[in-house]
């Protein structure tokens, strides 16, 4: 099999597909299950003050979120293209805005994130999928940062009839050759931008340092009237900034 196409092969497969749905389900109980069992922990821990006690409490919901990334990009990554009446029309600089927060809160302060220029557009997408495609490429630069940190800018602004939306790594970052990488999605992160930027419509260019996404403006035009947003729902540790950046 071609190394270059092997990643895409696999998870555009019927056969994976059907596993690793299988796979996330038995995943996601054993983990709701596990992390019920730790906050009933947590509070006896707290009431004795141990610390040790919370230390491995600690440790067992990271190695769940290691759980969750996994199954959740998986089944992701093997759902079929998006067409536009899964998807829901987004404003982009609020978005990005919420992006920035969600990951400053997530990472404990590991990546902050700043929003540069931003433009008042509209698009189609999917909010989670376009997460997860600009979280992996934070995920990876800020594992690779100086010192393990990193920082970060997101802006977006209009070409044409599309948008573009970039997240630029302002820090030093050490070549992926030397960092060692705990999963596969870490390893080649760049297919995993590759092919949640496929799911939704988009184009994705990376460099080095920067990703950005192209995504065809809201019925081409900037000022298309924005459907009435879902209320989000509160973060938690396997959301998709958990996931991606909570045990870092």
């Amino acid at each position: 099999m071609d190394k270059n196409n092997d990643f895409g092969e696999f998870f555009g497969s019927p056969f994976a597909a059907e596993l690793i749905s299988s796979t996330e389900n038995v995943i996601r109980r054993s983990v709701s299950g596990i992390a019920a069992s730790c906050e009933s922990l947590r509070e006896s821990a707290g009431k004795k003050r141990s610390k040790q006690d919370i230390q491995l409490i600690n440790g067992i919901m990271e190695m769940c979120c290691d759980l969750m990334r996994s199954a959740q990009l998986s089944k992701a990554l093997t759902a079929e293209r998006l067409t536009d009446d899964d998807m829901c029309t987004v404003r982009a600089d609020a978005f990005l805005r919420d992006f920035a927060a969600g990951c400053e809160e997530a990472s404990r302060g590991r990546c902050t994130v700043t929003v540069g220029e931003t433009s008042l557009s509209y698009i189609r997408t999917d909010r989670e999928v376009l997460r997860f495609l600009l979280l992996s490429f934070v995920r990876r630069l800020t594992a690779g940062g100086e010192g393990g940190k990193n920082a970060f800018e997101v802006s977006c602004g209009e070409k044409l009839k599309t948008l573009n939306i970039s997240v630029r790594a302002l820090g030093t970052f050490v070549d992926e050759a030397h960092v060692g990488q705990t999963d596969i999605f870490d390893s080649r992160y760049r297919e995993v931008c590759m092919g949640f930027a496929e799911r939704i419509g988009a184009c994705a260019e990376l460099s080095d340092n920067v990703l950005t996404v192209e995504i065809p403006l809201s019925d081409g035009n900037s000022m298309a009237v924005a459907e009435a947003a879902s209320a989000e729902p509160e973060r938690d540790s396997f959301d998709p900034f958990g996931v991606m950046l909570g045990n870092m």
